[in-house]
């Protein structure tokens, strides 16, 4: 089995650092990027090589919020873990039925949680990949084409365009009231 890798999403480079510290490299590979604009591209380019996505919920453009909710409905079977500080940011409109762990965490608290989460996602990929081979009755080829065809189904949705949507929806929401 090929070694998990966390992808963190904070716009405080500290934060980034801090959390590669802690994961690397008992628990997990960590790459890191800045934005959420950033962090769908990069999972839309690599979503197979990505085991859990850690957010934080305040950033400036695409913000965490968006991020676990676009990847909720597009990535069900990556696991996301939201980040912060502020736990007024949990509102009800925005619970969207992902883990949260408060800034600052404990390394030990962000190891068992990240821990978790990979292991979610390592079940439903596992599940996925049996699924498909029963309904090609176990022949190879038909599922390699399968496998192809999602592919292609999941990167046909962009990531950015569905938050940049999600996000003009909240903003009419808001205008509204």
């Amino acid at each position: 089995m090929t070694a998990a890798t966390a992808l963190v999403v904070d716009d405080e480079p500290m934060v980034r650092h801090l959390v590669r510290r802690i994961l690397e490299p008992e628990i997990c590979g960590v790459m890191e990027v800045e934005d959420g604009e950033t962090a769908l591209r990069l999972i839309q380019r690599r979503a197979n090589s990505i085991d859990v996505v850690l957010t934080d919920l305040s950033m400036p453009g695409i913000d965490g919020f968006t991020v676990a909710e676009v990847l909720t409905l597009h990535q069900p079977a990556l696991p996301v873990l939201c980040m912060s500080a502020y736990v007024a940011q949990l509102d009800p409109d925005h619970r969207i039925g992902v883990p949260f762990i408060q800034k600052p965490f404990t390394p030990e608290a962000l190891c068992e949680a990240v821990t978790r989460l990979i292991a979610r996602s390592r079940a439903l990929r596992a599940q996925a990949r049996e699924e498909r081979q029963r309904a090609s009755g176990g022949r190879r080829a038909s599922t390699e084409s399968r496998a192809r065809t999602e592919d292609a189904v999941a990167k046909a949705v962009d990531l950015v365009a569905a938050a940049k949507t999600l996000q003009g929806e909240r903003a009419k929401a808001v205008n509204q009231d």
